[in-house]
């Protein structure tokens, strides 16, 4: 779970609390953020979130925030913003070439609010702590802050050459983008978010000089801020849309928090982004306005309680919640535009819950005596794992939701998975279908390791039934890697686990896909090398698939030893 670090009385005045709160009132407090004290060194306390889809929290102005709030409703953001895309006039001109090397920006000029120490020490945690965490250590989103009255606008973003020159933040001399990531400590570290690239992205203002090398390091120029500056420009770029966006909102409503009036800037995009397929200008920081409605139907049945319209307003109210509408039938509000959460009605039921206070909720005494046991799938589960221990293979756990490009693109998996409506980040975007994509990842960070690599990941897949209805499955997938793995060493795994469970298996070769016949589909699967793929067979029962990774797909995962798996429904070794 999250864990931030604050100065414990610049968070109490960001919150409009007294500075002498004992630690158990502000624990208290916490508790309706899904937040407790985790510790305290001097005056900087850690606070551990148990909430890991509000990244806004993630930092001292977040907290603060979800408690003001919390003890008096909501508040406006982002006001000086308006919707114009005409008024700015700063304007961040992206080059064609930048879709193909890290595409998205956003940008915004935050004015009237005088960097102190503790100001300067708080911005710099949220940006490592967004950054490491909901930008992926900067691969889906880096922020860089810079003294804006040195940039002269239009802004370009563009790709430069290795031999580009600037003076990075620190070094004291002019160096190569190739020298700043061969020698320099920021440099070494985030390289490999650049690597195989033959041209870096950067930033540049009107005259020419970059100020910025995304997502490594800025420029000694604008990029050294200290205390007693009061005008900013913050960008944020990224290779996930989601995340560059919602990224640079919560900075805009951090910084507009403490004081300053933030300035709109304009991106000018030459190619496609989310709502225009034919590019054009994007206004940033972009005010997020996620709509939520649920049935008070739907409401009061998972609450178990009846609720008048005042309460339920009230309670969304402590959420941040704007345009409160409660009906007859049902309940409906805006989020505020630094949250993007809110996927489903019961995402309000929850905030409904939690608004109200779990204190206000009377316990139910048990109606039924059951005694719990594990379900036969589990011990299924369990007696596999064992045997994969005792054949040498280790145990990976992979989350359930994943991005389509490593199911699809790096992986070519045949069916399309089932994706996320109003998704955060793409990252997460889609459930996975198989588990062989999420086995690949991990294969991929261990060339570390002596050879050869057993290892296997029992989970939920979900695949789309016949009539477009979501299945949830269990699989079993096993991974083989090695100087001279083939087909046979994912066999010899597959048929030990029959042998041992009294299960007769059989494996039925898949026809060329010039052929005919039943598996003609399964010969397209372009995850395996032709003639080395074939259907799993289990008590007479098409259970799965085996085969030898094709070599183009080991490529996309940067794999350089032959690999070979099996994938099969768990439920076909239960006999």
């Amino acid at each position: 779970m999250p864990k931030i670090e604050a100065d414990r009385a610049d968070l109490l005045r960001l919150a409009g609390l007294p500075p002498d709160l004992p630690d158990s009132g502000l624990e208290e407090l916490l508790a309706n953020l899904k937040g407790e004290l985790d510790s305290m060194d001097g005056d900087t306390i850690k606070i551990e979130l148990n909430d890991t889809n509000r990244p806004d929290l993630w930092c001292a102005e977040g907290v603060a925030r979800g408690l003001r709030c919390w003890m008096d409703g909501p508040e406006k953001h982002l006001e000086s913003v308006g919707s114009g895309a005409d008024s700015p006039t700063m304007e961040v001109l992206v080059d064609p070439a930048m879709r193909d090397i890290r595409p998205w920006i956003a940008c915004f000029r935050a004015t009237g609010w005088k960097l102190d120490e503790k100001g300067l020490e708080a911005l710099i945690r949220v940006q490592e702590k967004l950054t490491d965490s909901f930008g992926r250590k900067r691969s889906t989103a880096a922020i860089g802050f810079h003294r804006a009255a040195e940039i002269a606008y239009p802004v370009s973003y563009d790709p430069a050459s290795p031999d580009t020159s600037f003076e990075p933040l620190g070094e004291g001399r002019r160096m190569s983008l190739e020298e700043i990531l061969r020698s320099t400590e920021k440099g070494v570290l985030y390289a490999p978010l650049l690597d195989g690239l033959d041209r870096y992205p950067v930033l540049r203002d009107s005259s020419g000089e970059p100020f910025s090398f995304p997502p490594v390091i800025n420029s000694d120029t604008t990029g050294r801020v200290r205390p007693g500056d009061d005008d900013l420009f913050c960008d944020v770029t990224g290779t996930d849309w989601e995340t560059v966006q919602l990224t640079a909102t919560i900075l805009a409503c951090n910084l507009e928090d403490r004081g300053a009036v933030i300035e709109p800037v304009l991106t000018s995009y030459p190619f496609s982004f989310p709502g225009n397929p034919e590019g054009g200008r994007f206004l940033t920081p972009h005010r997020f306005a996620d709509s939520l409605e649920a049935s008070r139907e739907l409401v009061e049945s998972i609450l178990g309680v009846e609720l008048d319209a005042g309460r339920i307003l009230e309670s969304l109210g402590r959420f941040d919640y704007t345009q409160l509408e409660v009906g007859e039938l049902t309940v409906s509000g805006t989020l505020p535009p630094y949250r993007h959460d809110g996927i489903h009605p019961v995402d309000m039921v929850e905030d409904i819950a939690i608004g109200l206070g779990h204190e206000s909720f009377e316990p139910q005494p048990l109606e039924e005596f059951t005694i719990g046991r594990t379900a036969p799938t589990e011990d299924l589960a369990d007696a596999i794992r064992t045997l994969l221990a005792g054949a040498g293979c280790e145990e990976v756990m992979r989350p359930v939701l994943t991005s389509l490009e490593k199911i699809d693109s790096r992986t070519g998996t045949p069916e399309p998975p089932v994706s996320i409506e109003n998704v955060m980040t793409l990252e997460y975007g889609v459930v996975r279908n198989s588990l062989i994509p999420g086995l690949l990842e991990v294969e991929s960070g261990s060339a570390h390791a002596s050879y050869p690599h057993r290892i296997f990941e029992e989970g939920e897949i979900v695949v789309v039934g016949p009539g477009r209805e979501c299945i949830t499955r269990r699989h079993l997938a096993v991974l083989v890697a090695g100087n001279d793995v083939s087909l046979g060493d994912a066999h010899s795994i597959l048929g030990s686990l029959c042998h041992l469970r009294s299960l007769e298996l059989s494996l039925n070769p898949v026809e060329r896909e010039s052929d005919q016949g039943p598996d003609r589909d399964a010969a397209k699967d372009r995850r395996f090398i032709e003639g080395r793929i074939a259907r799993v067979s289990i008590e007479g029962t098409d259970c799965g698939v085996i085969g030898e990774i094709h070599p183009g797909i080991l490529e996309n995962w940067g794999l350089s030893r032959p690999v070979s798996v099996f994938e099969i429904d768990l439920e076909s070794l239960g006999g």
